[in-house]
């Protein structure tokens, strides 16, 4: 976001770093408190694997829930993040496995261009000032397999992404054609 509008560059990357702790507890099974999604979809993780952070009011919470203590290492190496969460594991691992499906409910179309029009670019003018974005709600399951087979699959969240229309400016300046100049090409003679 820049200046109130939605422009395509580099974000400021701490929701990476939250989404990536986010995804990481998720398959710690540790008790996540407070997540939220982002406003609008974003490209690096699937639909409601994100946990947005944002001033006061969006926050990624989690808590040991465990009887033991864990230890979380983050590392940065090539312009990636990656966690790991150390604890005493209490499960079968051996015969139990988990994994996350990201399922889409709903696709939400951006809906028709906002128009700003400028009388001082000609009427071939176009230029598109923020990009349209499409909206989704989706949930994320947590699926446990026993021994390969689905023993049961869990609600994690259910996240709205909004749709964002694409707004443009639109020349409406006329274009006079310049008569005289164009009969001098014609004839090929100069003034």
């Amino acid at each position: 976001y820049l200046n109130g509008k939605v422009v395509s560059e580099v974000g400021g990357g701490i929701c990476q770093v939250s989404t990536t702790l986010y995804n990481a507890v998720l398959y710690s099974e540790l008790e996540v408190v407070q997540r939220q999604n982002h406003s609008m979809t974003v490209t690096y993780v699937p639909l409601a694997r994100d946990a947005a952070i944002a001033g006061d009011w969006k926050d990624f919470v989690f808590k040991n829930n465990t009887e033991y203590p864990i230890y979380i290492e983050g590392v940065t190496e090539n312009r990636h993040i990656t966690f790991t969460v150390y604890g005493h594991e209490t499960r079968d691992t051996a015969h139990r496995k988990i994994d996350f499906e990201s399922v889409m409910i709903k696709k939400i179309a951006p809906g028709e261009d906002i128009v700003k029009e400028d009388d001082t670019k000609p009427e071939d003018y176009l230029e598109v000032e923020q990009g349209a974005w499409t909206g989704y709600v989706a949930k994320l399951y947590k699926n446990i397999y026993i021994d390969g087979a689905l023993k049961e699959k869990l609600l994690i969240n259910t996240s709205n992404y909004k749709a964002v229309p694409r707004h443009v400016i639109k020349g409406t300046k006329k274009v006079e054609e310049d008569k005289k100049g164009a009969k001098k090409k014609k004839d090929g003679s100069k003034k």
